[in-house]
């Protein structure tokens, strides 16, 4: 049986996100879990990264989210705090093959350009500047493969001439829609939770957009 989404259990969910999120699966106290943990412990339900209410899909992407390199504890919570909510109740109900799809384009369309021109923004080679800009328009325009693979290419040389994983990690990052690769060690701080932020808010707009249970509760976090 799915578990009931109501209001007092999204109170307690939020409660638990404000308290802070951490990287990995932590321990069931509240600023001591991830987001899925935080998600089975308002559910009341075993510790883990696993709550039955998530889609498979998404619990993965939101996991590899959760441990890319936020500046902090709070940070991760606040760029997460809406995505936690809108992701319930998608198990056995979300389109996991059109959710794949929208991400990716997304990820092509949009992210991949902002992530890009943000490596070329603290890039000092004026070559590297011009090679990913030029990439970040080409993704624009095309969103396809190709462009992707362009990008990582550029990128990644910027990465190889500056001795700075930003590039590299926020292209490939953003090409292959997937958090996991946003070490980005040498970036500044604020920078690095804005473009994670982002992303999950776009990803909310996204499962806004497809209806999903959790999103009509979107509204108790703005409270």
């Amino acid at each position: 049986m799915a578990a009931e989404i109501n209001e007092p259990i999204i109170r307690k969910l939020l409660d638990v996100i404000d308290a802070g999120l951490t990287s990995g699966i932590g321990t069931p106290e509240p600023g001591q879990m991830c987001v899925e943990a935080a998600v089975c412990y308002a559910f009341s339900e075993p510790h883990g990264d696993k709550p039955t209410c998530v889609s498979p899909l998404l619990r993965r992407l939101k996991i590899s989210i959760n441990d890319a390199s936020w500046s902090s504890d709070q940070s991760r919570a606040k760029g997460l705090r809406r995505l936690a909510i809108a992701q319930l109740g998608t198990a056995g109900t979300l389109d996991e093959a059109k959710f794949r799809d929208r991400i990716v384009r997304y990820a092509l369309g949009v992210s991949a350009p902002l992530a890009l021109r943000a490596a070329a923004s603290i890039q000092k080679d004026q070559r590297h500047q011009s090679s990913l800009r030029d990439c970040a328009d080409r993704c624009e325009r095309e969103v396809t493969r190709e462009a992707a693979l362009a990008a990582i290419a550029a990128a990644a040389a910027a990465a190889a001439a500056s001795s700075s994983s930003y590039a590299a990690a926020y292209a490939a990052y953003a090409a292959n829609a997937a958090a996991d690769a946003a070490d980005a060690a040498d970036a500044a701080a604020a920078k690095r939770d804005e473009c994670l932020s982002t992303y999950c808010e776009d990803i909310v707009k996204i499962l806004i957009e497809m209806e999903t249970p959790g999103s009509k509760w979107l509204w108790l976090t703005e409270v």
